[in-house]
């Protein structure tokens, strides 16, 4: 004990922990902002501290390979290979100190976003302990592999050549990781890095394998760094890649190949909580009453549809974020996205949001813009709110006047029918979308003569 406080004093050691705490907390605060949902969920927050690692982990491999050539840098290799104390005790002890600090500051910098969370009010469940402990390992085996590179090549430009190196492997593997459908292929490799850009949604994590694969990687990673770090010969150094080879291998085997089996619904954030017809997510518990008040009000003025929906559900889909919003004949689901988010909509908001589209959301994935959907969504809210509207998801349509007049003409048309032809077309176009039929069609139905 006496020999690694010594470490912690004289290496960069407490540096390198001061640096995860300082440089993580300061990245996220610099990416996140007043909206952000990780602040609702631990899991999502210990989830969002992989996107700040692209920083993080460049700079602490950075500084471990600089530690890694002190004793070339202080000219006395050769004078502790001459004593009596073997080699690998004082190395493993350095190694100790530094990925040791490395890894309670990262555990800390975990913590601390678990606690920010509880403190807000947010969901707290264990399903971030592998999360974190995924990310500690990543960081502490990387710091291992630098104090190994910085003394077996003790040169200076080494330090900003395995800075640049590791940040530009995390920048690839962020873009190799990122689908545009659940059903894209990505790149196994890149979940051999701990980066990942997360999701705009807080009910999903990592699936089991890619936990399971990174942990294997990175455990195998720092036996071989260590290894590296302790060997004097040739042939220690060939064999302690050993421990690398057979990690990765047996990571890749692990890792899926989907970008759907990478994300996957939170078990516990996801699990429904009922009041009678209406659910919403565990995570989101806290606004049960209001969607309960919501939902139930929808559903009542819904009833007068052929086979209406019978049930509320906020939409937990864990590919949310890529996809189309769920849609069934008995059930009318609340989005997971948007701006702002439905599940913190006021009670009013949110009952015209549910029966926009007499109950069925739109067939548009996020972050698209479908004119006729809109005016679809506005004039379907308007029948059953006795008039138009304005809906918390769709401010840009109507405030602007083109848009306006678009929905205004629309809803005089569907005006001018009968009430009994009104009923009959909304029925219609329940029915359509449904079936996710073209929305100019569908606009047409509401609007033809």
């Amino acid at each position: 004990m006496t020999g690694l406080r010594i470490e912690l004093r004289r290496s960069t050691a407490l540096w390198a922990g001061l640096l995860v705490l300082v440089s993580g907390t300061g990245m996220l605060w610099l990416i996140t902002s007043e909206s952000a949902r990780w602040t609702g969920n631990s899991t999502s927050a210990v989830l969002e501290l992989r996107l700040p690692l692209a920083y993080v982990w460049a700079l602490v491999v950075g500084l471990a390979v600089l530690q890694g050539m002190r004793d070339s840098r202080a000219r006395v290799t050769e004078l502790f290979t001459a004593t009596s104390r073997p080699g690998w005790v004082r190395l493993g002890t350095l190694a100790a100190a530094v990925a040791g600090a490395v890894a309670v500051a990262t555990a800390l910098l975990c913590a601390g976003l678990v606690a920010k969370v509880a403190l807000g009010g947010g969901f707290v469940s264990a399903g971030f302990v592998p999360l974190m402990v995924t990310v500690v390992l990543a960081l502490a085996s990387s710091v291992l592999l630098g104090l190994a590179v910085g003394r077996l090549l003790p040169h200076p430009l080494t330090v900003p050549v395995a800075l640049v190196a590791t940040f530009m492997v995390a920048s690839t593997a962020g873009r190799a990781l990122e689908a545009r459908s659940p059903g894209d292929e990505i790149s196994r490799f890149a979940l051999l890095t701990p980066v990942l850009a997360p999701p705009s949604t807080d009910l999903v994590t990592m699936s089991t394998s890619v936990d399971l694969g990174q942990i294997v990687w990175f455990t195998g990673l720092g036996v071989t760094g260590f290894l590296l770090f302790v060997s004097r010969t040739h042939l220690g150094r060939l064999a302690a890649l050993a421990p690398a080879g057979l990690a990765i291998a047996a990571a890749l085997a692990i890792m899926p190949v989907k970008y759907s089996d990478v994300l996957v619904a939170d078990s516990i954030a996801s699990r429904l909580v009922c009041d009678g017809e209406v659910c919403v997510s565990k995570a989101h518990e806290d606004r049960l009453p209001a969607v309960t008040a919501a939902g139930r009000a929808a559903l009542a003025e819904l009833a007068v549809l052929p086979d209406a929906p019978k049930e509320v559900r906020e939409d937990t889909a864990a590919m949310a974020h890529l996809t189309a919003p769920q849609r069934d004949q008995r059930i009318v689901y609340v989005p997971s996205l948007g701006i702002p988010r439905p599940m913190t909509m006021t009670e009013d908001q949110l009952r015209l949001e549910l029966l926009a589209g007499a109950g069925v959301a739109s067939c548009e994935g996020p972050n698209t813009f479908d004119t006729y959907g809109g005016v679809v969504r506005y004039v379907t809210a308007g029948y059953f709110h006795g008039e138009l509207a304005e809906l918390a998801s769709e401010p840009l349509m109507w405030n602007n006047s083109r848009l306006r007049g678009e929905i205004d003409e629309a809803w005089r048309q569907f005006r001018g029918h009968s009430a009994q032809e009104q009923l009959n077309r909304v029925a219609q176009v329940r029915r359509m979308l449904l079936a996710c039929e073209d929305s100019e069609r569908v606009l047409g139905v509401l609007k033809a003569a």
